[in-house]
């Protein structure tokens, strides 16, 4: 139980971090108290609980772990798994964040209007919640969580023998799917009317990196996705 106790810790972490976000410019001349801020973690704490939850229970059953963690409980070489998982992660990292960045300055201005994208951007999110929330916790809801319950049902439904890479890669893109559609609720609050074309712009944008980053934590561990994500958050913001 107590690398359950620690992942929801830091997811914890994460959704706590939301505070600091500026939801005011989602609703301009709309006051946001300390009250109302923490009412609106109550969501994202309860699926986070969950995630972890089903993690704990379902990820060893079909080869999924945190095996950086689980050497740190149980006293192994931690940079022994750190070198295993650096390299990939900072890789994948890396071309995730010149995607968005491609995506920012390149693709959305071609798929959306001026207002709109001035709307978009105009979020303030600090760097804070981007690692803490978006680094730690969307990969324990969505690789940890998503993916290893995914993983799992599909193997029970082969009749639970050998867990084949094809029910790993059907896990992988349906947790990449749902990552990616868990976008658009921020979109249409934004634009009540988007243009399909940057419906499917922000889908691809996310489905991608949740592909890689469902790779990583089947190949590396969860601790290598969420090295990755992060990373990705630290140079995006490195180069705005």
């Amino acid at each position: 139980m107590k690398r359950w106790h620690i992942l929801l810790l830091i997811g914890l972490a994460g959704v706590a971090s939301l505070l600091l976000a500026g939801f005011e410019q989602l609703a301009p001349g709309m006051q946001f108290s300390l009250a109302m801020r923490l009412l609106m973690l109550i969501q994202p704490a309860i699926l986070t609980v969950a995630a972890v939850s089903v993690g704990q229970a379902l990820a060893a059953k079909v080869g999924l772990g945190a095996p950086l963690v689980d050497a740190w409980l149980q006293g192994g070489s931690l940079r022994t798994i750190l070198r295993r998982q650096m390299p990939p992660a900072l890789l994948v990292g890396l071309a995730v964040s010149l995607l968005m960045i491609t995506y920012v300055r390149v693709i959305l201005p071609s798929v959306t209007d001026a207002v709109t994208m001035a709307k978009m951007t105009a979020f303030p999110v600090p760097l804070t919640t981007r690692i803490l929330y978006g680094g730690i916790t969307e990969e324990l809801l969505t690789r940890w969580g998503l993916m290893s319950f995914f993983a799992w049902a599909l193997w029970r439904l082969s009749g639970k023998g050998e867990v084949r890479p094809a029910i790993l890669w059907a896990a992988i893109v349906l947790a990449a799917a749902l990552f990616a559609a868990g976008h658009l609720p921020l979109l249409f609050t934004i634009a009540a009317q988007p243009q399909p074309s940057l419906i499917i712009t922000i889908l691809l944008a996310n489905f991608i990196p949740g592909l890689l980053f469902g790779w990583l934590f089947w190949r590396r561990g969860l601790e290598a996705a969420i090295f990755s994500h992060a990373f990705a958050h630290c140079v995006n913001a490195l180069a705005s």
